[in-house]
């Protein structure tokens, strides 16, 4: 996966974090708390991409590896949060919350195999 590619997907799933806390002020106090996780591990991926230095050499992403799987398990945690909320969650911050996770996913089976 060429680093800039990386770069992107990581931002989508940054914009996505956000949209969500934004969502998140009247969700349940739990689900308040996985979006945030999921906001900070978005932001520290972002950061881990950074501070790669935008060198588009293979070994850069490598170091991307473990933000990356870190990005996803906050998105799962924060999916599994929302699930619970049930009924009581506001569209918007479901919505976000998904396709935060699946970006998150699916960037974690890209870099994983590349």
């Amino acid at each position: 996966m060429q680093f800039n590619d990386l770069k992107q997907r990581i931002d989508g799933i940054e914009e996505s974090a956000d949209e969500a806390k934004r969502a998140a002020k009247s969700a349940p106090g739990q689900l308040q708390q996985s979006v945030e996780a999921l906001h900070q591990q978005a932001r520290q991926a972002q950061q881990a991409c950074s501070s790669s230095g935008g060198s588009q050499q293979q070994g850069d992403t490598s170091k991307l590896r473990e933000p990356v799987l870190q990005l996803e398990q906050a998105a799962d945690r924060a999916l599994q949060a929302c699930k619970q909320a049930g009924g009581s969650v506001d569209p918007q911050l479901q919505q976000a919350i998904q396709r935060a996770h699946q970006e998150a996913s699916q960037l974690k089976k890209q870099i994983q195999m590349g």
